[in-house]
């Protein structure tokens, strides 16, 4: 039985001749980690029961002996509260450690699933004239022409009897842009009709809900394609079985790109976008927890009635709208398969406002639905594993959050070796040892899965490529992050255009931020290196290389992306990629970045706080009219207002005289305490708590005061027209309630 092998790892002991009955107790534990996930793992193969047994088992027995060790040590106040936040960081990210790793092991280790559809398990088994007839919407904000004629061209050759496709041209000032596709869709009327928006509220969510409202009454699926994708004419032939099942309330297949196996840089992005249809949505979808991707994913009509519709507070409204038909006791299908092909963001500031704007969203259906996703509520009909999927998806947000956070603990750490004798270092040596070296190997074991679990042409270089994009974009994930918790609304990242020529200088100067991280930690890594040498400094700077890399491949991001070869159409793409934004700043600078430096400033002081001296610590056209300004959402309402992939971090290294999990051997106690540096030579002791009287028979007279204290310090609208327009051009009148629509003349 393939749980039995999560034993195996506990053999090793016997190698290095541990006692029989540790070599069992060990072997009983990593049985008792598998047992809680049996009914889960049951498909899975002996090595993924190992490995999976091995982390619980590991990740539980290192949290249990730091709460152990902060229990029992000897400080109080805010020394006492520094130590328990110091705590709490190492939960989440033990957590954020079961999180991917759960679903990397279920999607390399499982033989067989339960809930996966094969292709011919969705392929339309009826007669043509019996096939539902499918609205397709596609969206659309100041895009070139050419690129959304060529996508309704490939519309326009679908293999379906029954469908009609309509374009929501929203907000588009340029009439130039306009133009041209509505001439298209005018020449073929009996599949395409254009519509026009100006000033719309809701931005994409707004448009969606009006192409609802302006669909086919015939309709029974709504399916969603972006802009810039090219769709295979099987696509809706292959997928719209799944709906024979009349539970089933949504398709989504994987979102798939073009263009980009030319260029080492495209490659590299192509995979960090890859990792989440090929490793976490499959993994979602086995427990009833896919989400709905939006472009190439297809929803049944009478459910998106029969929830409201789409939800126009959130900038992340198809990821919002799977919840919502998830509590409403409908369910969903992820499919292996794709059927079309997009553009990627073709410059790295594009993708900054693309993951910004998806974290930010994350936050939002975190701030909305986190007491639905609570193991006791009851208010909705979601599943245990639907809410664990969709909580532990939200929360993972956070993994580049946490690793900023642990990066400025290694700081920290090396800049108290280099001035400060080494106080931090010991009070922080679990943390160095465990959580961030931890989050590091996370990182990279993800990136490796994409490359197994894909199948493809991808190598190592793509691997550790889609790695330092993940890594680039971790300064805005974690302000996304906190400025999602911390905003009301939808806000814009702004970030400075960069031209076709761009210069290094440049790019650094547009991504100052992620270059004044590196800079400091560069400053900070050289100085622990240069005044206190050593295996410490040298392990602490080893630490802070992977988030100083990735920090300066921002700008190097910035000019590869730039400089990569594009065909004339997607050249005009990418120049105008800043005009595509869906939604807007509303807000200044936030004062959300200036209160999260603040907590890293008290966590920091908090740390090398000095404790008791009595002994030692344990350690648009101008002739249309406009949209007047709308007003915020209130809270229980669906409002129609503004809408708008995992981490490297640090850690405690125990590069002072003592262990940073103890283990029950006696230690040396020094008369009066000495702040001294941690040595590097003398071989270390370990203990469990503070002796005041023992004495180690191997201690010397010049013993350093054993098991440091752990540190202190705290981490971190509405309204819709009365009446159809004379003109094509849909605008909205302020006097109608949120649900009023307009009736513009189609094409």
């Amino acid at each position: 039985m393939a749980p039995a092998a999560a034993i195996v790892p506990a053999t090793a002991l016997l190698t290095v001749w541990a006692p029989l009955h540790d070599t069992l107790a060990a072997a009983g534990v990593l049985w008792l980690a598998c047992l809680p996930w049996l009914r889960r793992t049951s498909r899975w193969t002996a090595p993924a029961h190992a490995g999976w047994a091995l982390t619980v088992a590991a990740g539980v027995a290192y949290v249990t002996a730091m709460a152990q060790w902060t229990i029992t040590s000897d400080v109080g106040g805010l020394a006492l509260a520094g130590a328990w936040v110091l705590w709490l960081l190492e939960v989440a990210a033990f957590v954020m450690l079961l999180s991917y790793g759960w679903e990397v092991f279920d999607v390399l280790g499982s033989v067989r699933w339960h809930r996966r559809r094969a292709p011919v398990q969705t392929v339309a088994a009826t007669p043509d004239d019996e096939l539902p007839m499918v609205s397709i919407h596609v969206p659309s904000h100041n895009e070139p022409p050419e690129l959304l004629i060529e996508t309704l061209q490939r519309l326009l050759e679908l293999d379906y009897p029954a469908y009609e496709v309509l374009v929501i041209d929203n907000n588009t000032d340029d009439d130039a842009l306009c133009a041209p596709v509505e001439a298209f869709c005018a020449a073929h009327p009996e599949r395409l009709r254009f519509h026009r928006l100006l000033d719309w509220p809701g931005f994409k969510s707004g448009a969606l809900n009006y192409a609802e409202e302006h669909t086919d009454p015939r309709a029974e699926l709504i399916a969603v394609v972006d802009a810039d994708y090219q769709v295979d004419p099987d696509w809706l032939r292959a997928t719209v079985g799944a709906f024979d099942d009349p539970r089933v309330a949504f398709v989504q297949t994987p979102q798939d790109y073009r263009a980009w196996s030319h260029s080492q840089y495209l490659r590299s992005l192509y995979y960090s976008y890859d990792y989440f249809f090929a490793v976490s949505q499959p993994s979602r979808d086995e427990r009833g927890a896919a989400i709905f991707g939006g472009t190439m994913g297809l929803v049944r009509r009478s459910a998106l009635r029969d929830i409201g519709g789409w939800d126009e507070w959130c900038v992340t409204e198809d990821a919002e709208l799977s919840l919502r038909l998830l509590q409403a006791g409908w369910s969903g299908h992820h499919l292996d398969q794709s059927y079309g092909h997009g553009i990627m963001p073709l410059t790295f500031e594009a993708l900054k406002r693309q993951r910004f704007r998806w974290c930010f969203g994350g936050m939002q259906i975190l701030k909305r639905h986190w007491r639905t996703l609570l193991p006791w509520s009851r208010s909705t009909q979601l599943t245990a594993s639907q809410r664990l999927g969709y909580l532990v998806g939200g929360v993972q947000w956070f993994g580049d959050l946490l690793g900023l956070l642990f990066s400025f603990v290694v700081m920290a750490s090396l800049l108290d070796l280099a001035v400060g004798g080494g106080l931090a270092v010991g009070r922080l040596s679990g943390l160095l040892l465990f959580a961030a070296p931890a989050l590091i190997v996370v990182g990279l074991v993800r990136a490796v899965a994409v490359l197994k679990a894909v199948g493809r042409e991808a190598g190592w270089r793509d691997a550790l490529g889609a790695f330092a994009i993940w890594l680039s974009l971790g300064w805005v994930v974690s302000l996304a992050c906190v400025r999602g918790l911390l905003e009301p609304q939808g806000v814009f990242l702004r970030t400075p255009k960069t031209r076709g020529d761009v210069s290094w200088l440049q790019a650094m100067r547009v991504h100052w931020a992620e270059m004044a991280l590196a800079t400091l930690g560069t400053v900070v890594a050289l100085a622990g290196l240069v005044m206190h040498p050593g295996w410490v400094s040298v392990g602490l700077a080893a630490l802070l290389t992977p988030p100083v890399l990735g920090w300066l491949a921002a700008p190097a991001h910035s000019v590869a992306a730039l400089r990569v070869d594009l065909p004339a159409s997607l050249r005009r793409r990418r120049d105008g990629e800043g005009a595509r934004g869906w939604w807007r700043s509303r807000t200044a600078v936030p004062v959300a970045s200036l209160a999260g430096a603040l907590g890293v400033v008290a966590l920091l002081l908090g740390i090398v706080q000095p404790g008791s001296h009595d002994a030692p610590r344990s350690s648009a056209a101008p002739s249309l009219p406009r949209r007047a300004e709308q007003p915020a959402p209130h809270a229980g309402a669906r409002a129609h207002t503004v809408p708008p992939t995992p981490s490297a971090g640090p850690s405690r290294n125990a590069a002072t005289s003592t262990s940073s999990v103890p283990a029950g051997q006696v230690t040396t106690q020094v008369p009066a305490p000495v702040r001294t540096a941690a040595p590097s030579t003398a071989a270390p002791t370990t203990a469990s708590r503070p002796s005041t009287s023992s004495t180690s028979p191997t201690s010397t007279a010049s013993a350093v005061p054993t098991a440091p204290a752990r540190g202190t310090g705290s981490p971190t609208a509405t309204a819709r027209p009365t009446s159809p327009p004379a003109s094509p051009t849909a605008t909205p009148d302020p006097s109608r309630r949120p649900t009023d629509r307009p009736t513009p003349t189609h094409r």
